[in-house]
């Protein structure tokens, strides 16, 4: 019964468009049902941050992958007031999260063919980069960091950014990576907290995808990461709000990011497909299931900075329902299981 309720709910959101296959035969934890249903919902505030801009960005490349315009438009629809500058996207004050909403203005362009999006992004990206020190203005020096400027600088094509990420990247894993792989959230929060340890892996991913030599520093940085991953993956296929804490719960957003990430590195040949394609079908498993009909969410851990303490991580707030952040990456490794499964 779950299942014709999620296909009820597609079919009502896509007005006209194709709805999924009914029937006893119909994958409840499909991808693409799921994508569409998060698409649908996702974000309720059309801000400039990263949290709405992974959102455009999984619903303009679910659009890629079915051939179904409506995705694109409303992510485009959604976009509208940032493109056109009647909401600024560079405005006080700044930070590196908000400034990373800038991903899906480069997205928008490659995959909207949206003119004056690309330019909007080159914008963002040059006002991170307007600093002579090695780092990036607006950093707190947390794995935050590591996706917000990767998620931008990566896609800007600019060669110069690229190498310049490179370098940042290397920096913050040689302060923040453990020696057992894993990343504590930053020197004055020395615990492996998920979102934390997801927020760096993706971020070497995002380079990794566009830096012309792979990187082999960096590959050697993904590698290792995803290992000690690996040997910390629940029962269900879910990590855990602090990754090496077993009495800690289980959460969502920790558990896309890692599956979003290693699906990628399996579909281009970085990791072992035989090794890690059972540890994402666990993972995508996990996620599907904190995913519910409606496109609510749960265990998603709120907004977080960086504390002393493993018991402030722990004690951090629990979403249960509508939430921009775990809808928003739910869809990412929708997005990215979906891509691997299609050999694209």
């Amino acid at each position: 019964m779950q299942n014709l309720t999620i296909a009820t709910v597609v079919a009502l959101t896509l007005l006209a468009a194709p709805a999924p296959a009914q029937g006893p035969g119909m994958d409840p934890a499909s991808p693409l049902q799921i994508a569409r249903v998060l698409a649908a919902r996702y974000p309720a505030q059309p801000i400039m941050s990263y949290i709405p801009a992974l959102s455009w960005s999984g619903a303009l490349r679910l659009s890629v992958l079915t051939g179904e315009p409506q995705w694109r438009d409303k992510a485009v629809k959604d976009m509208q007031a940032l493109l056109t500058g009647q909401t600024p996207a560079i405005a006080e004050p700044y930070r590196l999260t908000s400034l990373a909403g800038a991903l899906a203005f480069f997205d928008a362009a490659t995959f909207a063919q949206t003119p004056q999006a690309n330019g909007l992004g080159l914008q963002v990206a040059t006002f991170i980069t307007d600093t002579p020190i090695g780092t990036y203005r607006f950093a707190t020096f947390w794995t935050d960091d590591m996706f917000m400027t990767s998620s931008v600088l990566s896609r800007s094509g600019n060669p110069e950014w690229v190498s310049r990420l490179g370098t940042m990247l290397t920096t913050y894993a040689n302060k923040l990576q453990r020696p057992d792989g894993l990343y504590i959230h930053a020197e004055d929060g020395p615990h492996a907290w998920g979102r934390g340890n997801g927020f760096a892996l993706l971020g070497v991913t995002e380079a990794l995808t566009r830096l012309p030599d792979n990187s082999p520093s960096l590959l050697t940085i993904y590698r290792t990461h995803v290992a000690a991953l690996a040997k910390h993956q629940s029962d269900d296929g879910s990590w855990r709000q602090v990754i090496d804490e077993p009495s800690s719960y289980r959460e969502l957003t920790a558990t896309a990011m890692i599956v979003a990430a290693l699906a990628r590195g399996v579909g281009r040949g970085w990791i072992d497909r035989a090794t890690y394609q059972p540890i994402i079908d666990r993972g995508w498993a996990a996620v599907a299931a904190r995913v519910m009909p409606d496109g609510t969410v749960r265990d998603v851990c709120s907004g977080t900075g960086a504390g002393p303490t493993k018991e402030y991580y722990l004690n951090r707030p629990v979403v249960n329902g509508a939430d921009d952040r775990g809808g928003a990456m739910a869809l990412l490794a929708a997005i990215e299981v979906e891509t691997l499964r299609r050999g694209r």
